[in-house]
């Protein structure tokens, strides 16, 4: 069996606790999104995870559980509280293990819109020179073998492309799209919001184009091509027409 585990995260279902536990710094721009938007930052949070739980559930042979649940020497496929595996993404990595490797990637998808004009750049640069990612594990395109020191890896994508780079030996490559980082309007680094001591109120203006430029994103997806993703689309698609000023 391989286990899907997604990483901690708020409880989006309770306004006060997710006040509670929201920084300080990061409160003007959640007060700036609610009295933007028709649905509050914490329910559209938990919309997104709704969709996320439906398509984690559609995952042949896998078991989503907690990371302290799953057993030592087991395959884990780590994933955030918004992000999408394909149908076959565990019958992949199954497929493909063998006792020589701990760790196991694909090729990222991502869908989301440019963070700003350096990271559209980026994308632009990486598109026309083919240059390779700045991390070679994101949130959700790999998996690894459960042991009692690997939880770095399942907890930071940064600290699993350190390891997976470190040790190529015992890394395997696979081929094919088996998920999607969905990068959403409302995730930490659209509303840069990843760091408290750095943080700075968002813009409405800046909100507001972003806001217009997601609900294109979904009707004209650059993941369209992946079949397995149109279900989800659809969800977006829907929950981004319901997001209103």
């Amino acid at each position: 069996m391989i286990y899907i585990c997604v990483r901690e995260t708020a409880d989006w279902t309770n306004e006060a606790a997710f006040w509670a536990q929201l920084p300080p710094q990061f409160r003007p721009t959640i007060q700036i999104w609610n009295r933007t938007f028709n649905i509050p930052y914490h329910e559209f949070r938990h919309r997104l995870r709704e969709i996320a739980r439906i398509n984690l559930a559609a995952v042949r042979k896998a078991v989503c559980t907690n990371w302290n649940d799953v057993p030592n020497g087991a395959l884990v496929l780590p994933v955030d509280d918004d992000d999408w595996f394909a149908e076959d993404a565990a019958l992949a990595v199954e497929k493909a293990a063998e006792p020589a490797f701990a760790g196991y990637r694909w090729e990222s998808t991502f869908l989301e819109v440019p963070i700003n004009l350096g990271h559209r750049l980026y994308l632009l640069k990486r598109q026309l020179l083919r240059t390779p990612p700045k991390w070679i594990c994101t949130t959700n395109n790999y998996a690894m073998v459960k042991t009692p020191d690997s939880q770095p890896l399942f907890r930071s994508h940064i600290r699993a492309s350190e390891w997976f780079e470190q040790h190529p030996e015992r890394v395997k490559t696979i081929g094919g799209r088996w998920s999607v980082m969905n990068r959403t309007l409302a995730s930490r680094t659209s509303l840069r919001l990843m760091r408290p001591e750095a943080c700075r109120p968002i813009r409405l203006a800046t909100l507001l184009r972003k806001y217009r430029r997601y609900r294109q994103l979904y009707r004209e997806p650059a993941c369209s091509h992946l079949q397995w993703t149109q279900p989800y689309l659809h969800m977006m698609d829907e929950l981004m027409r319901e997001l209103t000023r």
